[in-house]
């Protein structure tokens, strides 16, 4: 998958930490605002590591961050309904899902401890 499609799932270009590095080197950020939720998704690809920030009002209120070793991303595209999901390196870990459209909603399952 290439930038492009994040850019049509999230409707803007992204913003990369550093202005000098073009996707996919470096942490690139992707943000998207509907009513009054708002979700921010960083990725970089070649240090394999992603993270997701969603707030509402203005107020973040949750944080996924940090998360190593991202295997691929899948858009997700519906009549109604538009998304994406990150998988893991590690199949034994579920995927988080984002659905961008018609609302903004983030689903990961976690599995309880000692069940890995």
């Amino acid at each position: 998958m290439g930038g492009f499609d994040l850019i049509w799932l999230f409707e803007d270009d992204p913003k990369p930490q550093h202005d000098d590095l073009d996707w996919p080197i470096g942490l690139h950020s992707f943000r998207l605002k509907r009513g009054a939720t708002e979700i921010l998704f960083s990725i970089d690809p070649l240090a394999g590591e992603a993270f997701v920030s969603l707030f509402v009002d203005g107020e973040e209120v949750a944080i996924l961050g940090n998360l190593r070793r991202p295997g691929r991303l899948s858009i997700n595209r519906g009549t109604d309904h538009e998304g994406l999901t990150l998988w893991f390196e590690d199949e034994s870990q579920e995927p988080i899902q984002i659905q961008t459209k018609p609302s903004i909603h983030v689903t990961w399952y976690l599995k309880a401890p000692g069940v890995w």
